[in-house]
């Protein structure tokens, strides 16, 4: 089942909220260590929040579950960090000169043995105690069984991409991001044409109603529906604007930080993917092969951290005309039948012909979604059906309440 955007951020902002807990109580000790005491409690204080709020995404995450699943984790876990990430990274910082995170890694890599020893013992002790746990306990460890991995000797083989991509290929994915982007543009075009049907029926069937005079049914509806072109394509564009914007700033802002901390950004990278289901070697392997080109690097963390595309699909010219054309082309039908017939006898027809067109362009729709035709076009001509039966009412009341004109 693919990760949703929700699930990716709750773990995303857990990565954020833990970094920031343990940074901030590395803050305090230091602050202490300088005799800051004061300034050493607000690090304390914003280290505690942080700690609460991870704890929050993450279990709200699904990831705490019940003491018996958690300690199978947790060993699974410490097993792997002894067995495999820490082997690696004391040789990767020996081998690049840096005695002093090897040294580092060999301290915590000690105590994670000595908590793996302490964890064994206390799930242990807790089956002893409570027997009926231990069915659970059984299906915990094989969740959590870990599938049987070789550490190499030496740092990994530099990663290299084998395959070439044809042009063919090439051009079929443009070809599908097109297509996507015009999909997309679908919304503008049946939200255009439904609006601009619906709301000048609505004028159209109100002053037929309330006047009875088809000039006047025409300069209104003619009126109401360049206004609201104008109004629904400028909305479209600022619309489309103001996303593409916030797109763009998220990826300079994302861009900045890997330019300026690429080491976490990367860190953050292999814990994506590791929470995607890879096992810490590839991982590491994966992450190094994105990182080898800056744009590829930007790319996947705009998709896989942020949740958006690199490159926009909005176009707020093209979707600003879209709307527009397709509302002025909508108003035209409840204006038409106004040109040729008076408005007593043209009011029921320019409803109809609405009513045919709404549906028509819902099932238009169901059939580029895969929906329902008749579904789809019952809904939409639904919302018409409403929209001319209170423009018909207010037509009526409106005049006796106001002393104005003749209904209908």
């Amino acid at each position: 089942m693919p990760i949703t955007r929700t699930e990716r951020n709750l773990w995303s902002a857990f990565i954020d909220e833990a970094k920031a807990n343990r940074l901030y109580a590395a803050y305090a000790q230091q602050a202490r260590d300088e005799g800051m005491d004061g300034i050493a409690a607000l690090f304390e204080e914003a280290s505690t929040a942080e700690s609460v709020h991870a704890a929050g995404h993450l279990k709200v995450a699904g990831e705490v579950k019940t003491t018996v699943e958690n300690l199978h984790t947790l060993i699974r876990g410490e097993a792997e960090e002894i067995d495999v990430i820490y082997p690696r990274r004391i040789r990767e910082a020996e081998s690049e000169g840096r005695p002093d995170a090897a040294a580092s890694f060999r301290r915590a890599w000690e105590e994670e043995r000595r908590h793996l020893k302490a964890l064994e013992v206390a799930l242990n002790d807790l089956l002893t105690k409570r027997p009926d746990l231990q069915s659970l306990s059984d299906d915990a460890a094989r969740a959590t069984e870990a599938p049987t991995t070789h550490e190499p000797e030496g740092p990994p083989p530099e990663a290299t991409f084998s395959a070439t991509v044809s042009p063919q290929a090439e051009t079929e994915v443009l070809q599908e991001k097109e297509r996507v982007s015009t999909m997309q543009r679908l919304r503008e075009v049946v939200f255009g044409a439904q609006d601009g049907l619906v709301s000048t029926v609505a004028v159209t069937s109100s002053v037929a109603v309330a006047t009875g005079d088809s000039a006047i049914v025409v300069v209104a509806g003619a009126t109401s529906a360049l206004a609201g072109m104008v109004s629904m394509a400028a909305g479209s564009y600022l619309g489309s604007r103001a996303q593409q914007d916030v797109q763009t700033a998220e990826l300079e802002m994302e861009e900045r930080e890997i330019a300026e901390h690429p080491a976490e950004e990367m860190a953050e990278l292999i814990a994506l993917y590791r929470h995607e289901g890879m096992n810490y070697d590839s991982a590491i392997d994966m992450a190094e092969r994105i990182s080898a080109d800056k744009e590829t690097w930007l790319n996947t963390m705009a998709e896989k951290e942020l949740g958006i595309t690199p490159t926009p699909l909005v176009n707020p010219w093209k979707d600003s005309l879209t709307m527009g054309v397709s509302f002025i082309a909508g108003a035209i039908f409840p204006v038409m039948i106004y040109l040729f017939l008076p408005a007593a006898t043209a009011l029921l027809p320019s409803v109809i012909l609405t009513l045919v067109v709404l549906f028509l362009a819902g099932g238009a729709k169901g059939i580029l979604l895969k929906k329902p035709l008749v579904v789809s076009g019952l809904e939409v001509a639904g919302v018409g059906a409403l929209s001319g039966i209170l423009g018909y009412a207010l037509g009526n009341l409106l005049p006796g309440l106001l002393g104005i004109g003749s209904p209908i």
